[in-house]
Formats: structure tokens, C-alpha cells, sequence
């Protein structure tokens, strides 16, 4: 495997140390958190900006027309200076493990978090193609390629496995919201209700259809302000004639990927770590 196909090195948590810097990542844990405060957390590529879209349009009631990285900025790539000038109570994303969330117990905290899985065969899909948009992962690999690095975790935020499962196990704290891609697939309306109700809202059926509306996978695509997309420095990090950030949104496109065999080594690690656990993801 030559080294142009390699993905950058990561940390000890499986950040990517390239554009995070390590020193303010090492700060989060102890970073003081309000009431009030709002935590959009997903391991990459599971549905992050489809619940952050959520999120802001019932915090404005249905209406915005600001971007939604300035509607939710990302906590770790943004710094400490950006964090702490915020205003509370403040909305953010992040893809950070639980353990070095602020605070470092979020289910123990005054915040709240909504946390988003998705299964992970088509995160894996997703993240390959991820990978291979933008410039700072270097990564010019195929397919194939991309499988073992997910597979051992060597991608940033570390092993899929590991990040789903220590949310998972606080998933029934007051304060955190697990809540399922494929769920939000099924029914989008259902899902912006019970968002809403989480973070203290009480919406009728007109705006939770206003809102159901333009978080659809049209409505977000067609949506400058709904995608990375439409960034002014979209041009400078993105390899030309990439896949759109917003690209497919569908449940099994894993299917179109994944050889027999590589599908079978993940059902059985899958079936390995996710056994007693409880938490059952749907593939097609």
C-alpha cells in the first residue's frame, strides 16, 4: 500500500491531528458547561448535519437564513476562543468520544445531547467517500482500501464500534437522546417531534410539518445554507469532481460496496461487540 493512499495519522483517540488542534482537543473534557447548552453528537458520516438542520429550524421556528455551520458551529474545530465568546445557552456539534465530551460525563451534566447512530456499514460507505472529497485526508485509496482502515479504526475518531457503544450505554439518561438514521428515514415527522420535545418544545402539526419539509434529502440538497457545499472555501478543500457532501442519504447503499467477504468479516465482528448490548441497527 503506498503512502498516497494512506489517510492522515491520527492520535491516540483517532483525531485527526491535521486540522484539530491537539492541544484544545485535550482541554474539551475540563471546558465548563451551562444550562441550557445543546450538544449535536454523531460519529462522522451517521447523520450529523441532518439533525443539526433539525435542530435549527426548531430553534428558529421554522425560519433561518443563516448557514447551519454558523447555526451550530463544530466544537472541536472551532477552538477554545470561538467556544468561550459564545453566548450561552450554546448549540454545537461534535463527533467526540463520551468520555471527552465537556464535562467528560455528559449524563451526569446541566447540558443536553442528541446523539445520532447510524448502522455502519453505510457510515462506512459514507466516510470512504467523505475521505476522498476533501484534501486534507489525503487519501487517494479505493474501496478496498478504505474498508481495512475502518475496520481497524484507523480513521479519524477512531473504531465506529467503540464510539456507538459508550454513547449507547447512557442512552437512557434524561439529558441525552439516542436516536437512529434510520429512524429519521422512516418517519422524519415523528422524529422532529420528539427532537422538539427533548429540547423543551412544543410545536404544532403545522410547524412540525413546516420543518419535516425542508429536512427532507431534496430539500437539504437544493438548500445552499444546508450544505458544505456552498462554503466559500468549498473550492480550496474539496478534490474536483467529487461526490456532493450530500450525496445519496439512502439505507443499504452498503450493498453496492461491500464485497461477500468483507461483509461477512463485519457481521461477525459486528455480531462480536454489539452482542448483549442491546442496540440493533437496520441494513437495508
Amino acid at each position: 500500500m503506498s503512502s498516497s493512499t494512506r489517510l492522515p495519522l491520527r492520535n491516540a483517540s483517532g483525531l485527526l491531528v491535521l486540522t484539530l488542534d491537539p492541544k484544545w482537543i485535550a482541554e474539551i473534557p475540563d471546558h465548563p458547561v451551562s444550562l441550557g447548552d445543546l450538544y449535536v453528537v454523531s460519529y462522522p458520516k451517521s447523520g450529523t448535519t441532518w439533525t443539526q438542520q433539525i435542530v435549527s429550524l426548531i430553534q428558529r421556528g421554522g425560519e433561518k437564513d443563516t448557514h447551519i455551520t454558523a447555526d451550530i458551529p463544530w466544537l472541536e474545530l472551532k477552538g477554545k476562543d470561538f467556544v468561550l465568546a459564545l453566548s450561552s445557552p450554546r448549540t454545537l456539534k461534535s463527533h467526540l468520544p463520551y468520555h471527552m465530551m465537556p464535562g467528560r460525563d455528559p449524563a451526569n451534566s446541566i447540558a443536553k445531547y442528541i446523539y445520532i447512530a447510524r448502522n455502519p456499514k453505510d457510515v462506512a460507505v459514507s466516510y470512504y467517500y467523505h475521505a476522498k472529497r476533501f484534501t486534507h485526508f489525503d487519501f487517494t485509496g479505493d474501496w478496498n482500501c478504505f474498508f481495512e482502515f475502518f475496520m481497524k479504526g484507523e480513521v479519524p475518531f477512531g473504531l465506529w464500534f467503540d464510539h456507538v457503544l459508550e454513547w449507547w450505554k447512557y442512552k437512557d439518561a434524561e439529558n441525552i437522546l439516542f436516536l437512529m438514521y434510520e429512524d429519521l428515514k422512516k418517519d422524519l415527522s415523528g422524529s422532529v417531534k420528539a427532537i422538539a420535545q427533548f429540547m423543551g418544545y412544543s410545536l404544532d402539526d403545522a410547524m412540525i410539518e413546516k420543518i419535516t419539509r425542508q429536512c427532507t434529502f431534496d430539500s437539504m440538497k437544493d438548500n445552499p445554507l444546508a450544505t458544505y457545499d456552498s462554503l466559500p472555501e468549498a473550492p480550496e478543500v474539496t478534490v474536483s469532481n467529487s461526490t456532493p457532501f450530500i450525496r445519496k442519504g439512502v439505507i443499504g447503499d452498503w450493498k453496492n460496496h461491500f464485497s461477500d467477504e468483507q461483509s461477512a468479516r463485519f457481521d461477525a465482528e459486528y455480531t462480536k461487540r454489539l452482542s448483549g448490548s442491546g442496540l440493533v441497527f437496520e441494513f437495508e
